[in-house]
């Protein structure tokens, strides 16, 4: 009860000046990578130092489609910056639709501002639906870093989405979390792909993370044959072999996971003992982390490599093929 007295005399009114005035200003950086798409990236000093860290993506981005569908919203405290990007791009006048690829707040965290600026009608998973909907409290590191989400309306999507000159089918992929798409175009074979990617080794993951699903996406995604890939932490692949090849790298790295877990949990250990033998490096932040990574030592082991161990936990063991 104390603690959440505190969050609303300290922690509102701080969240609330930082929508309007942010701690540290951010940029906004606008690219056009194919016809009909922009990149909307922002960020500042703070959030580039951190994702470098984490792993070597960028903070969060939104793609513009056709100049009427908007690809995942930001984090809240990007909302000033990402309001003047869109009309900077006179968007504020043409968006109709939002889709949320997942419901994670640094993607859906500035739903209410395009709700308010463009009457757009907002667009997701069902399953992600009431988690957009109805926004829980977030881990202070969370809220701090990103901002808390407000309630926005949404829908649960259909099989496709359509533009003036584009339809995008909905691909469902989960395993960063559930209720995760992906949207692809299959005349220009463009993947906007949400997390499904992020980086190819991020061994950290949340909670909701489930390793043997996202393996079942990746595959998925992969008989599409994408010739573009649209990260949504800004990453951009622009042929179909460096695309399989990015896509390969990450499965490959989850069913590497994968096998190590299924080897190592033989008998009764704990979660720790058997994440220090799947990833069994000798490094500093090793020491420090006690095995779980780095991301779990400023987390409070909220990103953990041991969620994604345990998410291999729920599935069998597979078995072995005879040579």
């Amino acid at each position: 009860m104390f603690s959440r007295w505190m969050r609303l005399l300290l922690w509102q009114p701080f969240a609330l000046m930082c929508r309007r005035l942010p701690l540290w200003p951010f940029r906004a950086t606008i690219t056009r990578p194919v016809e009909h798409v922009a990149c909307i990236r922002i960020d500042n000093l703070l959030t580039r130092l951190l994702s470098r860290f984490a792993g070597g993506y960028d903070y969060a981005v939104c793609y513009l489609v056709d100049g009427s569908l908007l690809i995942d919203t930001g984090f809240p405290w990007a909302r000033r910056r990402l309001r003047a990007a869109l009309v900077e791009l006179g968007a504020d006048r043409t968006i109709t639709t939002v889709v949320n690829t997942h419901y994670h707040e640094d993607h859906t965290g500035n739903n209410d501002l395009i709700a308010d600026l463009t009457g757009a009608r907002i667009l997701a998973h069902a399953t992600a639906v009431p988690e957009i909907r109805f926004p829980g409290e977030l881990r202070w590191y969370r809220g701090f870093l990103f901002g808390p989400s407000r309630a926005a309306e949404v829908a649960p999507i259909g099989a496709a989405v359509e533009t003036e000159h584009l339809r995008l089918q909905v691909i469902e992929t989960p395993g960063h979390c559930p209720g995760h798409i992906c949207l692809f175009e299959p005349d220009g074979k463009w993947l906007f792909s949400g997390d499904l990617y992020v980086a190819a080794e991020l061994d950290s993951q949340l909670a909701d993370a489930d390793g043997p699903s996202w393996i079942a996406s990746l595959e998925r995604v992969l008989e599409l044959k994408p010739e573009w890939m649209f990260d949504a932490h800004g990453a951009i692949f622009s042929d179909a072999e460096q695309v399989e090849r990015q896509l390969r790298r990450k499965l490959e790295f989850l069913t590497t996971i994968r096998d190590r877990v299924h080897r190592h949990a033989t008998h009764g250990q704990t979660i720790q003992q058997l994440t220090r033998k799947v990833f069994d490096r000798r490094d500093l932040v090793d020491w420090l982390s006690l095995g779980d990574g780095w991301l779990s030592i400023i987390t409070g082991a909220d990103f953990s490599r041991a969620n994604i161990v345990k998410s291999f936990l729920r599935e069998p063991p597979r078995e072995e093929t005879a040579s």
